[in-house]
């Protein structure tokens, strides 16, 4: 057979060749997953954690190896492992091969009900089949799926934390002979337990009282705190790490500076390659930016997704996006971990996430096939306002210390993430060092509206300053949108921000209402070479100038 090209990615070699037939198909897990999964080989990362599930689910007295080495801990460690691979790096098939061979079913707990829903769909097509437990099925539903696991027609058994409150559910499961149980996107065991689902952090008791003894966590993103406290969780710190290269090499990251930051999508909309998704922050924004994008490209190539909507609604959508080349979809982070559409190029992020995990999750998103992808963050001056309120040394701050960062994108995140040394394959920083430029950290919106002001100093008031921009950012930007974009609730939103900003500030008495740029207080650095006579001449002339400004206010409401 002739040799292919593979190049496996996050390995520290180069693309080699490989005899196919010599190669892949040299062991049972990897025959099991070609012929379910119709995938040609395992990465050497999907090879260990599927060893270690299998070695650790066999005889007891088998010496469990953690990277060619014995545990010297005798056994504490054996079976619990948590595993660190980046998104796109085929974290799914490290627990469904396994569940392919194992001799009991296997438990996978998700966090959404629409990855439920994914997952499910993409098990049947791989002919493995599965049964669901979630909230709202009637008695009869969950007889027919204990039926299934009883019978052996269901290898494996999806479910959420808070399904699995039910006592019942749990006593059931215990007779079912669960060999393995998967939690998946386990970094909210720790983003979310703490806050709003409590009932992540009773995931380590439900282990116990499975009793099952061999138990993987996955994540694609987790710094070192959040790494701490799922093994706290889930498995009193006792669980071994399996981790590939954090980095995702194919993604590109960008920051956009804006203070009307739903033009700033807009715009990167039409620059930027498509499929894309917007990640917004709340319901209401992804509806307000869709209504932009569906004006703008028309109803069939921009949607919206959030928790808020009905199955129904959701449903479509999703397979609206699935089947789309270029789409726009508009989402909160109800739409991501684990939907696995291969061919989104372009992720943007209207609002920064809370958390540097978050924003590389949601990166992560675009480029699961490996294609080159865009990540572009747009942050604005509240953005700013918000990073410099977070406590020092947060996990708050970091993400505005990333937006704000001098160094290179990709290794400020791996500095932070792991510590691993990475060279750069794509970020704006990088890109404008090679091309010999400096990266512009204002932004351009903002840079326009002040210097309009700055050349036209108490000439308009807000409202008019607010009317004339409106005309001049359009006047400027035709030739890009091809039409009149901007609106005076932009202006305002720019306007808002720069007097938030201390750069401008509305005048009163004379100018009442009109707009000026807020100079800097004057700085007397050789004031100790004033005469005593000089100093009082100025207060002098002070006076005199104040007292002027009063007739002349008077003047003006007797001519009014």
């Amino acid at each position: 057979m002739a040799e292919k090209e593979i190049f496996i990615e996050g390995e520290d070699f180069p693309a080699q060749s490989f005899d196919e037939e010599e190669f892949f198909y040299c062991d049972e897990a990897t025959l099991a997953a070609q012929k379910s999964f119709g995938i040609k080989f395992l990465f050497p990362w999907q090879r260990l954690v599927i060893a270690n599930i299998l070695d650790s689910s066999g005889a007891e007295n088998k010496d469990f190896e953690i990277d060619g080495q014995i545990n010297e801990n005798d056994g504490v460690c054996r079976g619990k492992q948590i595993v660190l691979l980046p998104t796109g790096a085929g974290k799914s098939l490290c627990f469904l091969t396994p569940a392919l061979l194992l001799d009991g079913p296997t438990l996978v707990m998700y966090p959404l009900l629409a990855l439920m829903a994914d997952q499910q769909r993409r098990m049947q097509e791989g002919s493995l089949s599965c049964v669901v437990f979630k909230g709202g099925q009637t008695q009869e539903e969950r007889e027919e799926n204990f039926r299934k696991i009883e019978c052996g027609q269901a290898r494996v058994i999806l479910a959420n934390p808070e399904v699995l409150q039910n006592e019942k559910i749990i006593c059931r499961l215990k007779k079912c002979g669960i060999a393995h149980i998967a939690i998946d996107e386990a970094h909210c065991v720790s983003e979310w337990g703490d806050s709003f689902r409590p009932a992540y952090l009773t995931l380590g008791k439900i282990i116990k009282e499975l009793g099952v003894k061999t138990v993987t966590a996955f994540t694609a993103t987790a710094s070192p705190p959040v790494l701490a406290r799922v093994n706290e969780v889930l498995f009193d710190g006792n669980a071994h790490l399996v981790q590939s290269s954090a980095d995702r090499a194919n993604i590109h990251y960008e920051v956009r500076y804006a203070y009307a930051k739903k033009k700033a999508v807009l715009k990167a909309c039409i620059e930027l390659k498509k499929p894309m998704i917007v990640f917004c922050s709340s319901r209401r924004k992804t509806e307000d930016t869709a209504r932009l994008l569906t004006a703008y490209f028309g109803s069939e190539k921009a949607k919206f997704y959030h928790a808020g909507m009905t199955k129904e609604e959701k449903l479509a959508v999703e397979k609206w996006f699935f089947d789309s080349e270029d789409g726009i979809l508009a989402a909160t982070c109800a739409y991501g971990m684990g939907m696995d559409k291969g061919n989104i190029y372009t992720v943007v992020h209207l609002d920064a996430p809370e958390h540097i995990e978050n924003f590389i999750q949601e990166a992560g998103r675009a480029g699961r096939k490996g294609d080159d992808v865009k990540s572009v963050l747009i942050w604005s001056h509240k953005d700013q306002a918000k990073w410099r309120q977070a406590q020092k040394n947060s996990r708050e701050k970091v993400m505005g210390d990333f937006a704000n960062s001098k160094i290179c994108r990709r290794e400020f995140m791996m500095n932070y993430l792991t510590g691993e040394q990475v060279i750069c394959s794509g970020c704006d920083i990088c890109d404008a060092q090679k091309s010999g430029k400096k990266i512009d950290y204002r932004a351009d919106d903002a840079e326009f509206a002040f210097k309009f002001i700055k050349r036209n100093r108490r000439l308009f008031t807000k409202d008019e300053t607010v009317n004339i921009l409106t005309q001049k950012f359009n006047l400027r930007d035709r030739d890009f949108f091809k039409e009149n974009v901007w609106e005076a609730r932009d202006m305002q939103e720019i306007l808002t921000q720069l007097f938030d900003s201390k750069k401008i500030k509305k005048l009163g008495g004379f100018w009442e209402n009109h707009l000026d740029i807020k100079a800097e207080k004057p700085r007397f650095l050789f004031r100790r070479f004033l005469t005593a006579k000089s100093i009082h001449r100025l207060y002098f002339l002070r006076r005199n100038f104040r007292h002027f400004q009063k007739k002349l206010e008077e003047l003006r409401q007797l001519l009014s």
